[in-house]
């Protein structure tokens, strides 16, 4: 076991660095018929959050080896995707000043994001695997402009992959999309299912 060790360590001391670029992921699916709102809404979307990059958590073998997870493109675009299914209109804004009567105010920010890569090393060849947690935090308020929601959708997600120290890349993509999915459908549960949004407004 030292001597595998040995050779992948030897291996990765020629790293290189990887960035991985995560898809957009719809939870709309989740909303139930009878629960979708019938008012528009307006999105806010932190620029912490829409601009996420973060640099992977890996261990001493293959650390030679650097991965980046870039989600900022695929977050706002689950985002305004999954909302889309739930709200009769959704337009994105840069800040509340800018919602229209009538429309409900989302804010959505982040409260974790927690990317990490393993290798495993094998007999000859080591096993790339990736976990990867995601929280977000979303604050809502009705068209009345009353606070009457705050709540965090979490999700997890993991993969993984056999080869070497330069297959990092696809599981903790894949990982990363697992999670945010899974986020975007308990934010589903928690902001729309729940009805909490339209029986306040009533």
């Amino acid at each position: 076991m030292r001597k595998i060790i040995l050779i992948l360590s030897l291996l990765s001391l020629t790293g290189c660095a990887y960035t991985s670029h995560v898809p957009s992921a719809n939870g709309a699916a989740e909303v139930m018929p009878n629960r979708r709102i019938d008012a528009p809404a307006a999105v806010r979307i932190d620029p912490e959050l829409s601009n996420l990059t973060r640099k992977v958590n890996t261990g001493f073998v293959c650390g030679a080896h650097t991965y980046t997870v870039d989600l900022g493109s695929g977050i706002s675009e689950s985002i305004l995707q999954t909302m889309e299914g739930a709200f009769k209109q959704v337009a994105r804004v840069d800040s509340q000043s800018e919602v229209q009567p009538g429309a409900y105010f989302l804010d959505f920010y982040l409260s974790d994001f927690a990317p990490r890569l393993r290798f495993l090393p094998g007999f000859w060849s080591a096993t790339a695997d990736a976990d990867t947690e995601l929280a977000i935090r979303v604050r809502a308020t009705n068209p009345q402009g009353k606070l009457v929601l705050q709540t965090t959708g979490r999700g997890q997600g993991n993969a993984e992959e056999t080869g070497g120290c330069t297959e990092g890349e696809e599981p903790i993509t894949e990982a990363t999309r697992k999670a945010l999915q899974r986020t975007m459908e308990d934010l589903v549960q928690k902001l729309v299912n729940t009805r909490i949004l339209t029986d306040e407004t009533k």
